[in-house]
């Protein structure tokens, strides 16, 4: 699940998912719009945000559909 699809079904703001990632409401849209990869640290706290429903794959365009 992409990370702009996973933030609109839990109604989160960019701010909103900043402050649980610890980084600015710019670099959460960044992520969101595809427009920046998250540094492997952020890709964790990413997952571990979302509970796991958004990965790393996610981010390079592999889906477990795609496998």
């Amino acid at each position: 699940m992409i990370l702009e699809t996973w933030m609109r079904a839990e109604r989160l703001t960019d701010a909103a998912m900043s402050a649980r990632i610890g980084v600015s409401p710019f670099a959460v849209r960044k992520y969101r719009k595809g427009e920046r990869i998250p540094v492997p640290r952020i890709m964790a706290k990413i997952v571990e945000a979302t509970n796991g429903k958004v990965t790393a794959n996610d981010f390079y365009g592999q889906t477990d559909e795609a496998a």
